[in-house]
């Protein structure tokens, strides 16, 4: 009899990782492909070939995905990074296509049910999760249960306000615009006059690590704005902990530094600051964490709490 495994994804617009994931959260056997600049056709045209390619071993499709998700329905409203999926019900399709029980939800909830799950928010019945990647993405665990709003919509940390309305679209004032990855590498990359696609944010740094002013500049300013996000959610909804994801999570440095500025900025509250423990899998893992409980019938090795 085979496993019980999940074919899991998680929908980027750069990349889609892709793994067979099992009832206990382990992941057997992971990939990605790429997403064409978030194409829908190409994202789609990978899904399905993963899927047929591991049929006989799968049971069931967990998506994590961009965007405001109905999570019931797998109806996707605005699709983030995936534009092309604007509108569009990914889990008819998929459901459709392949005759497997399928649930579509928000990434950066997936990041805190992957934590509430088996991560660093098991214990915790109040948390947030924070991701800073291309934009700030974010997530609320609220009375031990997700929150969603009631629209779908909550936690959208990235549209928050941070720097007063200065310009015709206040979008560019959010904290998406000033405390993202994105953002870094695009002021980095104008000071050298280079195009935004050579300028990694290791680079940047590498350059902060040096001391070179304009990227020390650069990067406090970095810290300081998202010290200023997390103050303004603490202050909201004091949590017990924030939880950050993301690829800057890895620098070693990375959590004494916001810590740093933290301290400066929030005399309050003090909540704990920690990163998360899944890393680059949180998605996989976090999206069969969805998928177990909304078909609870599949379970069979014990239910998921949450």
């Amino acid at each position: 009899m085979n496993q019980h495994l999940f074919a899991s994804f998680d929908i980027g617009g750069t990349s889609v990782k892709w793994g067979l994931v099992d009832i206990h959260g382990v992941i057997a056997e992971k990939g990605q492909f790429a997403a064409n600049h978030g194409c829908g056709e190409t994202i789609l045209n990978g899904i399905h070939h993963v899927i047929r390619t591991h049929r006989a071993r799968v049971q069931g499709v967990a998506v994590s995905a961009p965007g405001f998700i109905h999570p019931e329905t797998g109806y996707i409203e605005m699709g983030g990074a995936v534009k092309s999926f604007d509108h569009f019900n990914l889990q008819e399709a998929l459901e459709r296509e392949h005759r497997l029980p399928v649930s579509v939800e928000n990434d950066v909830n997936c990041v805190a049910l992957a934590e509430k799950w088996l991560g660093h928010g098991t214990d915790l019945k109040d948390f947030v999760c924070l991701t800073v990647g291309t934009g700030i993405g974010g997530a609320l665990f609220l009375n031990d249960q997700l929150y969603r709003g009631h629209a779908f919509r909550g936690g959208e940390f990235g549209f928050m306000i941070t720097h007063g309305i200065h310009s015709s679209s206040p979008e560019y004032d959010g904290l998406s615009c000033n405390a993202s990855m994105t953002t870094v590498r695009e002021q980095y990359a104008k000071y050298l006059d280079l195009p935004f696609a050579d300028v990694t944010g290791e680079r940047v740094f590498e350059a902060y690590d040096r001391r070179e002013p304009v990227a020390v500049q650069i990067v406090d300013a970095f810290y300081q704005t998202l010290a200023v996000g997390i103050y303004n959610i603490v202050s909201v909804l004091n949590p017990e902990k924030v939880l950050i994801g993301g690829g800057i999570t890895a620098r070693p440095a990375f959590l004494s530094e916001i810590r740093s500025q933290l301290a400066y900025v929030d005399r309050v509250f003090q909540t704990e600051v920690d990163t998360c423990r899944f890393k680059n899998d949180a998605g996989l893992i976090g999206a069969v964490a969805y998928h177990k409980l909304k078909y609870a019938k599949l379970e069979d090795a014990g239910r998921l709490s949450l």
